[in-house]
């Protein structure tokens, strides 16, 4: 492994401790605001405006090149993280925390250039899954350091300000890391050849579609699970920091292994996807009937949707990144569009049933809407030879 794979491995874990620790307290500190039924409103247009962006991806990239555009991101999201810290104003904290998002999830869109960039094309599988254990580690710790942090530190403004500084270490890092990095020439791609391409290849249309649904089920639970949690079941702040701690375990535990028994074994990247989405419907559903406030219940219950969360996260990515190339950036900006679109859909979709279910309905229509991955793995290629990539398709 280079060195420089092994520095991007590096600041992609400070960049999301600096999301992470804040992820989970984000939507209980909204409540401060406003409604908590309305909370996914800051979400719908936080995504609405980064799915606008991530659609000009390969222009941008083509004007600024991924260096001075990452550059620019961090920057945004500095800027933002100071607005959380020092204001009190709700629209400036809401106008910041809309930046905050959009900046998070954009420059994920560009560490995912600069790791396709320095890593080996031959061993996808374990690369993708040493990143996702790597930047899993770091949601795995984050419960905890919230926790303490909201409880011994001064509450949601010390989260900020630790995440202030994680940004700044991962700006002066980068520019230290992506020195000699060159831009390949992106392809300026109209919406609709992208379209074509993927109505052409089904396989790559139902990996996206797959990535969807994994993005909507974790906008689904990081939204409305703290809710759920603090507000309806009455669990303290530490003991949910512990069960979210467990629960993100499988992320670490499970990443590399899946990603070798990718590459090594060759195992059926259909057959991981099928294990892993009946994992995670299964265990979904359970959490609308689980009356008990036994911590350790819940996070087993919580680890076992991760568990589904997991397997299904690295088989996908492996899968996705094995079929395209460094410049497909606007493939690439399609797949990362559904973590937006996910948090466009997930919250309007919470928001009627509302009106209609009690909260912890909110698990049981999340199941359903899971089983919707199982109809999608059978269009996906057996073999293991990538495919026609999309730039030698819309030449």
């Amino acid at each position: 492994m280079s060195p420089k794979i092994k520095r991007m491995y590096a600041l992609s874990f400070i960049f999301t401790l600096h999301i992470s620790i804040s992820a989970y307290i984000s939507s209980i500190f909204l409540t401060g605001i406003m409604k908590e039924s309305f909370i996914g409103i800051l979400y719908t247009i936080a995504s609405l405006i980064t799915l606008i962006l991530l659609t000009k991806s390969s222009s941008i990239l083509k004007n600024l090149g991924n260096k001075k555009l990452t550059l620019i991101f961090l920057l945004v999201n500095i800027l933002s993280l100071a607005g959380l810290i020092t204001s009190s104003n709700p629209y400036i904290i809401g106008s910041s925390f809309i930046l905050f998002t959009i900046t998070n999830t954009l420059v994920f869109f560009c560490i995912d250039i600069f790791i396709e960039h320095f890593g080996d094309p031959l061993t996808i599988g374990k690369t993708r899954g040493l990143y996702l254990t790597v930047i899993n580690i770091a949601w795995m710790l984050s419960p905890l350091i919230a926790v303490t942090l909201i409880t011994k530190e001064g509450g949601y403004k010390a989260i900020f300000t630790l995440a202030f500084f994680m940004a700044v270490a991962m700006t002066i890092g980068l520019l230290f890391s992506i020195k000699t990095f060159k831009d390949k020439v992106y392809k300026k791609t109209p919406f609709l050849e992208t379209y074509k391409y993927l109505k052409t290849n089904h396989h790559m249309l139902a990996i996206t579609i797959i990535n969807f649904i994994l993005q909507f089920f974790f906008a689904w639970m990081v939204v409305y699970t703290p809710i759920y949690l603090y507000n309806h079941m009455h669990f303290n702040w530490t003991q949910i920091g512990v069960m979210f701690t467990i629960m993100l375990a499988p992320f670490i535990i499970l990443g590399l292994p899946v990603g070798t028994l990718i590459d090594k074994y060759h195992v059926r990247k259909r057959t991981l996807l099928y294990i892993g989405f009946v994992i995670i419907i299964t265990s979904t559903f359970l959490i609308a009937f689980i009356t008990t406030r036994s911590v350790a219940i819940w996070a087993l219950v919580l680890f076992i949707t991760r568990v589904g969360a997991s397997i299904i996260e690295t088989t996908s990515e492996t899968y996705f990144f094995t079929h395209i190339r460094e410049e497909d950036a606007y493939l690439l900006g399609v797949f990362r569009d559904m973590n937006p679109v996910a948090y466009i859909i997930a919250p309007m979709i919470a928001t009627l049933v509302f009106l209609v279910l009690p909260f912890k309905f909110l698990f049981v229509i999340l199941s359903i809407i899971l089983l919707a991955g199982l109809y999608y793995i059978p269009k996906l290629k057996h073999n293991h030879d990538p495919a026609q990539t999309f730039q030698e398709q819309t030449l």
